[in-house]
């Protein structure tokens, strides 16, 4: 009787034990959106994508990062919805629900009142709303970085979502000479580090397969070994799976990743690449990544300098079904620039390229092509009838257009369609139109100005002629400019065209005519400046128009001011662009460049004043030499670096090398006012900004922002 009960007790702690053990479940991982601000792109797990559809670029507005926010709930795997009568914008994600209403800064959280820095509101038709509104979903955060000016959304996967993925069987083969004890996954470029995918320890020779909750994205493996050692596997391309992977380790950093019986991503072939620096400057860093993931290995570089006129030897791992690589450097300088789709396959397993002052690469390799990228193609048809199919070749014949793949959808006369397109190393394409019959409409040729454009269009004349236009590349004359409007008047819709381009009339167009035919850059309320990626043209890459449009983008009866802008014929990288005033229909502006002003390490610092007294003057100062309470004139030594008479709303400028003021770039500046105030900003380092800084005269609130 004892003895049965002995066993009955027994078993009972037993099968208490048997709960307490935790059910092994697909790991969670996370997912991180990454928005820039004047960018209409966002980078999500990876991958570039539009925010929307009509080209809305994030923005500051009252120091909160502003957005329509659909893009990005709906790529965390939630919804957005809009309700009209009533105002309101409903998001839904991870179980719960957030209202938020046009015009105030009230949010419900599952019923529960919160506030909001910013109120949600429109502008262009689309509605604008305040980021870190997404903080109100349970373990969502965002993370802003200055520097950059970009803003990153990190949010749980949730298995079975839209974007959040399914469960994939991943098979983990370890023949990398190591003993793991952990392996986590993040999305690439990122530390958001998720749970440890491994059940039990991976031996060397090993294999173990998990249960992963991925999304369809790029992701990074951090794996843990016996004795703490960390290790990185970069750019794992999960981006077509369906059920099944399998990843194997081959070192401490070479993997190979094959999805569904396909070889995603991962080195499956090496290559001697030898790299010589013509670009005229001292190269500090370089790494690279697949093209166009924006995705980067460790340091490539042994020692800090790559000099100009020298060569350096590399040992790439790379994969066979996908060669191009884009290779991003940071010159001695500061700037960084990334030489775009360079092919690592060749069959003599040595690559020689050469990276030029141009921005371009070229290779001593003859079996080697120069490009890779796709390009933007916008298909235009002019042609009076409607194209049911548009082919390219390299070749005229008519047995390769039939084994061509069609590139557009219907395309009625008048209307447009777009579609990606590899070049392949080539500038020269034949084209072909067909009807619905299949019967060829129009044929002919085409020339691209370089063979790694980013985008181009295709017109289809009603004579029956094809022409390509805005067919620029990456680095052909590009330019990130900084427009700063202190005119006095709101611009509310900025396009950017070439100054040959004579299909708009400048009598007749109003704003949905420029929106047709060119893409809205974004507004600026007076005051603000933003940052703009340009496309520059003429013969010497120099010049744009600007087409300013102003007292409203929406109705007949639209303003707007052609401003035309020549930059220094050796403008490379940046340039500033200050709208300075505004009168009877006109816009001034000043222009400056990498090519002149700005070369060597310059800055435009303008001078702006919003407060209600005027501002006479500007001290600087050592930042160690004193506090927020020295606030006279004589506690700056009398140091002047700007003088003059700015009433609220006018503006003025300075040039600077970036380290002129203070203590290599670090200072105080005092604000003196002409009612007797004294302002002290404090702690301002100007070697933080590459090109443009802006102080703000507001009284008490007076600070320095820029680029």
């Amino acid at each position: 009787m004892k003895l049965s009960k002995r066993l009955g007790a027994l078993f009972v702690a037993l099968c208490l034990m048997l709960t307490m053990i935790p059910a092994v479940a697909a790991a969670n991982t996370t997912g991180a959106i990454t928005l820039t601000i004047g960018s209409p792109t966002m980078s999500v797990n990876g991958s570039s994508t539009a925010i929307d559809a009509q080209g809305s670029r994030a923005t500051l507005y009252k120091n909160s990062t502003m957005l329509p926010i659909r893009g990005v709930v709906e790529n965390m795997g939630g919804t957005a919805d809009w309700n009209s009568s009533t105002k309101q914008v409903t998001l839904k994600f991870n179980g719960s629900t957030v209202v938020l209403t046009l015009g105030s800064t009230t949010a419900y959280v599952n019923g529960v009142k919160k506030t909001m820095q910013v109120a949600p509101f429109t502008d262009n038709g689309r509605t604008y709303v305040w980021l870190r509104t997404v903080e109100f979903f349970p373990n969502v955060t965002v993370n802003w970085r200055a520097d950059t000016r970009q803003a990153t959304v990190v949010y749980p996967m949730i298995a079975g979502s839209t974007v959040g993925g399914t469960k994939v069987s991943m098979t983990l083969k370890n023949g990398a000479d190591l003993i793991f004890k952990s392996m986590q996954l993040a999305p690439a470029g990122t530390t958001n580090w998720g749970t440890n995918i491994l059940t039990q320890n991976l031996n060397w020779n090993g294999t173990q397969t998990v249960s992963v909750n991925v999304g369809k994205a790029v992701y990074d493996l951090m794996a843990t070994d016996y004795y703490g050692n960390k290790f990185y596997y970069r750019n794992l391309d999960f981006t077509s799976v369906q059920n099944i992977a399998v990843l194997t380790l081959t070192g401490g950093d070479t993997f190979s990743l094959v999805v569904d019986g396909i070889l995603a991503s991962g080195a499956d072939k090496k290559i001697n690449l030898n790299v010589y620096n013509a670009t005229g400057q001292q190269i500090t860093s370089m790494v690279y990544g697949p093209a166009n993931a924006g995705v980067w290995s460790n340091e490539l570089l042994t020692t800090y300098r790559f000099n100009n006129g020298t060569g350096i030897n590399l040992n790439l791992d790379y994969s066979s079904t996908s060669p191009y690589y884009d290779f991003r450097v940071t010159y001695a300088s500061g700037i960084q620039y990334v030489f775009k789709s360079v092919n690592l396959n060749s069959q003599f397993g040595t690559q020689l390229i050469r990276l030029n002052s141009n921005g371009l690469v070229t290779y001593n390799n003859s079996t080697t092509g120069t490009s890779s990228g796709e390009a933007d193609i916008t298909f235009r048809n002019r042609s009076g009838e409607t194209v049911y199919e548009l082919k390219m070749s390299t070749s005229s014949s008519a047995s390769t257009f039939k084994g061509a793949d069609n590139l557009i959808s219907k395309t009625k006369n008048g209307s447009e369609d777009d579609f990606d397109f590899d070049l392949s190393g080539v500038r020269k394409w034949y084209i072909r139109a067909y009807d619905d019959d299949g019967d060829t409409i129009a044929s002919g040729s085409i020339t691209f100005s370089s063979t790694n454009i980013k985008s181009a269009t295709i017109t289809l004349n009603k004579s029956g002629d094809f022409s390509v236009s805005g067919n620029k590349s990456d680095s052909d004359g590009d330019v990130t400019a900084v427009i700063s409007n202190t005119s006095g008047q709101d611009i509310d819709a900025i396009f950017a065209i070439d100054p040959s381009d004579d299909d708009w009339d400048d009598d007749d167009w109003d704003y949905s005519d420029f929106e047709d035919e060119y893409e809205d850059l974004g507004s600026l309320d007076d005051g603000e400046y933003d940052t703009f990626d340009l496309d520059l043209y003429g013969s010497n890459d120099n010049k744009v128009d600007l087409v300013l449009f102003y007292n409203g983008a929406d109705d007949d009866d639209d303003d707007f001011d052609v401003i035309s802008i020549t930059f220094d014929k050796d403008v490379s990288d940046y340039a500033v662009i200050r709208v300075t005033d505004y009168s009877s229909g006109d816009f001034k502006v000043s222009t400056y460049d990498d090519g002149d002003e700005l070369e060597d390490e310059g800055i435009v610092v303008e001078i702006l004043n919003q407060g209600s007294s005027t501002l006479e003057k500007i001290y600087v100062r050592d930042s160690d030499d004193g506090d927020e309470d020295d606030d006279s004139v004589s506690d700056f030594d009398d140091d002047t670096v700007w003088s003059g008479s700015l009433s609220k709303g006018d503006s003025d400028y300075l040039e600077i090398d970036n380290d002129d003021w203070g203590d290599d770039g670090e200072c105080d500046l005092l604000l003196v006012f002409s009612n007797g105030d004294n302002i002290v900003i404090e702690s301002v380092d100007t070697t933080d900004y590459d090109y443009f800084m802006q102080i703000v005269a507001d009284g008490s609130s007076s600070d320095v922002d820029g680029e």
